[in-house]
């Protein structure tokens, strides 16, 4: 089963003078070119004779996405561009199609493409080891490094070995680290030290940390602040004449700018992160600014860019290595052997963003939102423009199966695979739905007497004729099995599920002592979990999932504040105190947070004891 390029990724003159873009300025928005968008939004898979759309604005309050904002090119050209919703909830000012966005992640391909620029002038070599272009600060040798070289090849190609996936970005205020201490990890860095811990070259392992060696040599060799290297090379050449990588954002362009918003629609302290790790994560832009980048180099891959060569873009959009059958990396960005197409997700802290853009054919979207959800709705708008427009991966379409209700009463029961990624399935009546504990539940349509299609998802359940085991289709094209369980088995977190909290800690607490490396027992995952529950004001079951990873990792700061704020929510003033207070005492025992996390988990943790005046 096909998947689509924004399904994998869901995760660039001289003396700042700005020359005409080759890129055709966008047509005025339209409410025709928009409507099916507004009105119509279409799930991962269409039914044969089941209408079932989504309208935008209720989707964004369902979601609580406070703002979107959408540029569609066709045609070589931007055809569209439109924002939706609040760029502040705070203050409830508008957002335009000018507001800006911090895009994240997908600052790396603009990035990348400087950086190519610098390698084409001679100023950088693309396969010496960085170390000889790195003078302020160097990458510490080891036996990985010394059996292979880390390039800037493999840098851009996240093939380099380098560790640190991303960043958390630096509340409004808060002191900011130089690029040498970000790398090295030393305070007020809060994120480990990038080094290399795979052989260079052996496979692909996504690194911010590796993009963040770019930036630093970049800047010893060109001897220039970044945000300026960037400017000049790539932002003014094409005509992005809204986007900056300045971090923080200065003082002129703060009105221009969007706040961002926590998974509830609350604005973030401070309203936006900082992150001096810039071509990692600090670009400010627009939709159409960064579709102006996506359609320089689709018109670079077919010889006609005034800025772009064609050998640049073809490096940046050409396989280096596979991530997913059907799907590699390139020099800056993520490619789509199936559906022809290249692109790049993002997420900073209150911000997503998506561009996802066809090799070819000249037509793509860039989609970014103001809140920590907006990758929940960017699917459903990626799928929705591919069926409007014709394009390469629009949403597969089923025809439901007449199967009696005895026969898809077979599929009831609890499935597992391990531990790991249980689900149940239950009968509704004359349908069937799919739920994961703490989940919400999906409907699985039947398309033979033994195959169901999850519709909110595109997967395909197939049940062994002997129904005790369900083979789950991915749609990347991977699969899983999973056995269904006995009625007296037990899994923690369908225990916890059910509600039964003594059960569940007590099977957790012996997974914990016979197989400690069991994925049931993640701490990340059971948090993310817990804080999820919170933001849907599930209050108790977020007490409960909490209350388990306290148990389990009692010396984790983040445990203790985390379960603090689920206490905040559901009015719970003296556990919500005595929490905190055990948080601030696990400060020394933590070994594990780094030391800047834990200053800012012990400023939470004191503000909240302030604010009950107990402290």
């Amino acid at each position: 089963m096909k998947r689509a390029l924004w399904a994998v990724i869901l995760t660039t003159a001289a003396c700042g003078t700005a020359h005409q873009p080759s890129v055709a300025a966008p047509v005025a928005s339209s409410a025709d070119a928009s409507a099916q968008i507004e009105s119509g939004l279409l799930p991962a898979v269409l039914v044969q004779g089941e209408p079932r759309h989504f309208a935008l604005a209720a989707r964004m309050r369902e979601l609580r996405i406070p703002a979107l904002s959408i540029a569609v090119f066709n045609h070589y050209r931007i055809e569209w561009a439109r924002a939706y919703g609040v760029a502040d909830a705070s203050t409830g000012a508008a957002a335009t199609a000018d507001t800006l966005f911090q895009a994240g992640s997908i600052s790396k391909p603009v990035a990348a493409m400087a950086a190519l620029m610098a390698v084409s002038r001679g100023a950088i070599a693309l396969d010496a080891p960085i170390n000889d272009a790195l003078t302020t600060w160097k990458l510490p040798d080891n036996d990985f490094t010394r059996a292979a070289p880390v390039t800037l090849r493999r840098l851009l190609s996240h093939t380099a070995g380098t560790t640190v996936h991303g960043f958390p970005g630096y509340p409004a205020g808060t002191p900011l680290p130089t690029l040498p201490q970000v790398l090295d990890g030393q305070p007020p860095a809060n994120s480990p030290p990038v080094r290399v811990d795979l052989t260079p070259g052996a496979r692909f392992r996504y690194s911010g940390g590796g993009i963040t060696i770019m930036q630093q040599a970049l800047v010893d060799r060109l001897g220039r602040p970044f945000p300026d290297i960037l400017h000049d090379s790539v932002l003014a050449p094409l005509g992005m004449s809204h986007s900056t990588y300045e971090q923080p954002l200065p003082p002129a362009r703060v009105a221009s700018a969007a706040a961002g918003h926590d998974p509830e629609g609350n604005v973030i302290e401070g309203k936006r992160n900082v992150y001096p790790e810039m071509a990692a994560a600090g670009l400010w832009t627009t939709p159409t600014d960064l579709a102006r980048f996506f359609l320089e180099l689709q018109l670079a891959r077919a010889g006609r860019s005034q800025h772009v060569s064609r050998d640049l873009a073809m490096k940046m959009t050409t396989a280096v290595a596979e991530i997913a059958p059907g799907h590699s990396v390139g020099l800056g960005t993520f490619i789509s052997q199936e559906d022809h197409s290249f692109g790049h997700n993002g997420a900073d802290e209150g911000f997503q963003s998506l561009a996802v853009a066809s090799l070819d054919r000249g037509y793509g979207v860039v989609v970014m939102a103001n809140s920590n959800n907006g990758e929940r709705i960017f699917g459903e708008i990626v799928r929705t423009l591919a069926a409007e427009n014709g394009w390469d991966h629009p949403p597969p379409t089923i025809a439901r199966a007449a199967i009696a209700p005895e026969r898809l009463a077979r599929w009831s029961g609890r499935f597992a695979d391990g531990t790991a990624n249980p689900f149940i399935i239950s009968a509704e009546g004359s349908r069937l739905h799919a739920r994961r504990p703490f989940g919400d539940a999906s409907e699985l349509v039947p398309v033979g007497d033994g195959e169901l299609v999850d519709i909110d998802h595109d997967f395909r359940l197939k049940l062994d004729a002997s129904g005790r085991e369900v083979t789950v289709l991915l749609p990347n094209g991977a699969t899983r099995k999973a056995r269904r369980l006995d009625a007296n088995a037990r899994i923690p977190i369908l225990e916890l599920d059910d509600g039964r909290y003594d059960a569940a800690l007590s099977d957790y607490q012996a997974l914990q002592r016979t197989t400690p490396g069991d994925p049931a027992l993640d701490e990340e995952l059971l948090n993310w979990l817990g804080v999820s529950q919170i933001w849907e004001k599930n209050y108790a079951k977020a007490i409960a999932l909490l209350r388990v990873n306290v148990a389990l990792y009692p010396d984790s700061m983040n445990t203790y504040d985390s379960l603090g704020e689920a206490y905040v929510r559901a009015g719970d003033r003296d556990k919500a105190i005595a929490t905190f207070q055990a948080g601030l005492a696990t400060m020394s025992r933590d070994k594990k947070t780094p030391p800047r996390v834990k200053e800012q988990l012990e400023h939470n943790a004191k503000k909240r004891l302030a604010e009950f005046g107990k402290l």
